[in-house]
């Protein structure tokens, strides 16, 4: 993945159920991941970049940073147009329309 500039991702209080997760320039407003939290678990309902900021990775690098934090990840009922890039960071698709990314369990 080609190198960011140097970005944030904020934890926002709940609104409307929902946890928020700002992405965000020093300068600007990026873009914002609606989920949810539970213990070992994120679920994600959507996330949006804004225009201007699209294509340059700050989506894959938020993910990549969930990633790193909860050990399961889920899209929440994917659109077709939305599966390249779920499929690119390592999500598999489950029966329920959903997509999964899970932490292999260390080798023994």
């Amino acid at each position: 993945m080609k190198q960011l500039p140097e970005f944030t991702i904020t934890r926002r209080d709940s609104l409307a159920g929902y946890d928020r997760i700002d992405i965000d320039l020093p300068e600007a407003r990026v873009g914002n991941i609606r989920c949810r939290f539970m213990s070992e678990k994120v679920v994600v309902y959507s996330i949006q970049v804004y225009p201007e900021f699209q294509r340059r990775g700050y989506g894959a690098a938020a993910i990549d940073l969930l990633k790193v934090r909860y050990r399961v990840l889920v899209a929440d009922r994917v659109r077709f147009t939305a599966r390249e890039f779920w499929e690119k960071m390592g999500f598999r698709p489950l029966p329920d329309g959903n997509w999964e990314y899970r932490l292999a369990a260390p080798a023994i």
